[in-house]
């Protein structure tokens, strides 16, 4: 039997560090993931001067948003769409100068709209070209605490006003307009909040009061990482292994660990004792999977696995429909076109639109199609690295792909090629 220990997570990571910028006095966070965007959200803390010690895998963070010393600066925060949410949010509190947020050409091309929606209801200043990044904050009053939002393209525009809510003077109480998208992850920011000693009352996800709180220093252990853990699942179910992940269990609050019982069609079992999960599968080769015809699954609460789907339905007979994937094209890059751009290299039958994807079987005469090309095939990643995740975790079943650029893993996951290899051999 195998054993992993998967990352630990981004999303919990970086919370984590805005809530610790917000408390009134010093914060320890053992195990967090150091990563392109965390590294991006220590960077940027540490230029409003925040005082962030980084000792191995702990960090030890000097909050109290009191004595932020603000001035006119731009902060930088490369393709993390993730800092420049939750930092636009935090950068509201400031009431004497001028900030601009930044990034990479992809990062300047994700909307802003929800988030400046909200932003513009508690009327801050701000500027900003078509509801896009780059964005530059002026000093503001917050004058009113209620706002009605529409809350259906990004879970995270929530998780940002969520955050600084319970420091605004007279704490906020929120409307959702429609339908909150990605519930799971507004749950793990209450969740976070409440280890800061803050409460959020949710009302069915339709109406949130927070009143006004202060966050408390504590020593906290950051959670692993469930979204890595679809990789490994569908490396144990392409490979037939067993695998025991030592750092990831049922206990886990994050929604992703659900992908598991997704991955039940192709006959994965999985058991945990609360804290471990063993995760095991016939080889796929051997499995009669043609009972399963038009297969049709709702990734609304767990969009990023949703890609690690797409390529294990390539093996499925009939069609796979992929739905409540609007959120996708809004991430590191247009992800259903490129997953369906890419799949089609390898002969695969592929449509889209902008909320669903549909995927047919791998021709059977696939490898009969591959010895006839001189090259292998390029895979492109656009700079994602899920995108580069999941061929590359398919590249170890079906041989001939070329991962371009395949160091964008350092995200999320820096280690991701050392551990498929150590898995593979």
């Amino acid at each position: 039997m195998k054993t992993l220990t998967l990352p630990w997570s981004k999303s919990i990571t970086n919370r984590d560090f805005v809530l610790a910028a917000l408390t009134s006095w010093q914060t320890v966070l053992d195990w967090i993931l150091l990563s392109d965007d965390t590294h991006h959200m220590m960077n940027a803390l540490k230029s409003i001067w925040i005082n962030v010690v980084l000792d191995w895998n702990k960090a030890i963070i000097d909050g109290w948003v009191e004595k932020i010393k603000w001035d006119d600066k731009i902060l930088y925060l490369g393709q993390s769409g993730t800092c420049m949410r939750f930092l636009t949010a935090l950068i509201v509190l400031n009431k004497s100068w001028t900030i601009n947020l930044t990034g990479e050409e992809r990062l300047l091309q994700r909307p802003m709209g929800d988030l400046f929606d909200a932003l513009w209801q508690l009327w801050v200043k701000f500027e900003s070209s078509w509801k896009l990044p780059p964005i530059k904050v002026y000093p503001s009053d917050i004058k009113t605490n209620k706002i009605k939002m529409n809350w259906t393209s990004s879970s995270q525009f929530f998780t940002a006003i969520l955050q600084i809510a319970p420091v605004l003077e007279n704490g906020l109480e929120i409307e959702v307009i429609w339908d909150l998208v990605s519930k799971p992850y507004i749950d793990l920011t209450i969740n976070e909040l409440r280890k800061f000693w803050s409460y959020v009352e949710n009302q069915d996800h339709k109406y949130f009061k927070i009143l006004p709180q202060k966050y408390n220093p504590w020593k906290l252990l950051v959670e692993w990482d469930a979204s890595a853990l679809s990789y490994i699942a569908c490396f144990c179910a392409l490979h037939g292994w067993t695998i025991k992940i030592e750092n990831i269990g049922s206990n886990s609050k994050q929604w992703d660990y659900k992908f598991l019982d997704e991955m039940k069609i192709f006959w994965l079992s999985y058991e945990s004792d609360g804290e471990t999960t063993i995760i095991k599968a016939p080889w796929i080769k051997n499995i009669d999977l043609n009972k399963y015809r038009d297969y049709k699954v709702d990734f609304e609460n767990m969009p990023d696995a949703s890609m690690s789907f797409m390529i294990m339905s390539i093996f499925l007979p009939g069609k796979t429909l992929i739905t409540w994937l609007q959120t996708l094209n809004l991430k590191e890059c247009l992800r259903i076109d490129a997953m369906r751009d890419e799949l089609r290299k390898i002969w695969v039958q592929v449509e889209s639109d902008e909320k669903s994807i549909t995927i047919w079987k791998i021709p059977s005469d696939y490898e009969q199609k591959y010895s006839s090309t001189t090259n292998k095939i390029n895979i492109e990643t656009y700079n994602d690295h899920r995108i580069a995740m999941c061929f590359g975790t398919l590249n170890t079943f079906i041989w001939g792909l070329n991962i371009l650029n395949p160091n964008c893993v350092a995200k999320t996951y820096p280690k991701f090629w050392e551990d498929l290899e150590d898995l593979g051999n």
